[in-house]
């Protein structure tokens, strides 16, 4: 089979550490743009205007839409989430032209909608980071879709700073992108790198990152560090201990994380409970991500073209 392309080949970059996602040129890479990643790189100009963007479109589509229950000009508002091409980005290995659309414009409002978080106009739904993790049917390819139409215009003028960097000719186009300062989606005129007659936008690689289910680690998190702690201190009853606890030779316990998880995790709709429950916990879990996820690198990048080809 043919090896697929990437940015770098084509465009003639050596360098084998870019400051941007190597994507493909004739697949999606299985990569996203990842908010956590923003949430937790506020220090970077990029993050921090993509966090802010981000958060105020989510702030409008919460108080103006969700919230009151207007459906109607809630899908109207969200309609403009588009065809996200330029990114190369996804769970397809071709672009294929949906973006969000029309009916993920859909899932994505009955999604909030069937959020108590959201629908009661909490602030946590607010952050990008929290909405992936919190509402179910929302998941890494329709919030990485997202972001990447809200924040086109700051995604654009990163790729032309690296495109000056390595010589690369652009070509005027233009964008739709989420004004924040106006409150409303603007049009504006851009320069980008062509393929094969398709502009192109790249993303920060430590931006990214590969498919990866945060349900399922923040059921671990909330296992490993609260509950477990409950079940050790007494606080939460149980009829034996055999099962989620194990006494060491020197007469210690240890909790059974594996079995604690199991038998406590919830659907990714049911983890507000757990969020009420352990007060500060997401706060705590941002933090745990920084440390243990990190964003995408080489290596991984390598098992994805691997995997596209």
């Amino acid at each position: 089979m043919k090896k697929s392309i990437t940015f770098n080949e084509h465009f003639g970059i050596t360098e084998k550490k870019t400051e941007h996602l190597n994507i493909l040129m004739d697949n999606d890479l299985e990569a996203f743009i990842d908010p956590y990643h923003i949430a937790n790189n506020l220090g970077n100009i990029i993050a921090k205007k993509m966090y802010v963007r981000s958060k105020s479109f989510l702030e409008k589509l919460n108080r103006n839409f969700i919230v009151p229950n207007d459906r109607k000009n809630g899908l109207v508002f969200l309609s403009h989430l588009g065809e996200a091409n330029e990114y190369h980005l996804g769970y397809s290995h071709e672009n294929k032209g949906k973006g969000i659309g029309p009916t993920k414009a859909e899932v994505v409002y009955d999604s909030l909608s069937a959020n108590k978080f959201a629908k009661a106009g909490i602030s946590v739904t607010n952050e990008a980071h929290n909405v992936l993790l919190l509402v179910k049917g929302i998941g890494q390819d329709n919030m990485s879709d997202t972001l990447a139409n809200v924040c086109r215009d700051i995604l654009s003028d990163f790729t032309l700073k690296q495109c000056i960097k390595y010589g690369i000719d652009v070509f005027e186009t233009e964008i739709e992108f989420y004004d924040h300062t106006e409150g409303k989606w603007e049009l504006k005129k851009v320069n980008l790198p062509l393929y094969k007659g398709k502009h192109i936008i790249l993303v920060p690689q430590f931006l990214a990152s590969g498919q990866r289910v945060y349900t399922n680690r923040y059921n671990w998190f909330i296992s490993s560090n609260y509950i477990s702690k409950e079940i050790l201190n007494g606080t939460i009853a149980l009829d034996s201990d055999g099962e989620f606890i194990t006494e060491l030779k020197d007469g210690s316990k240890k909790a059974i994380i594996k079995n604690i998880n199991k038998h406590y995790r919830k659907p990714k709709d049911k983890l507000i409970e757990f969020v009420k429950t352990y007060n500060g916990s997401l706060i705590d879990f941002q933090d745990y991500v920084k440390l243990n996820y990190p964003s995408i690198d080489l290596h991984k990048l390598l098992d994805l073209y691997n995997k596209a080809s």
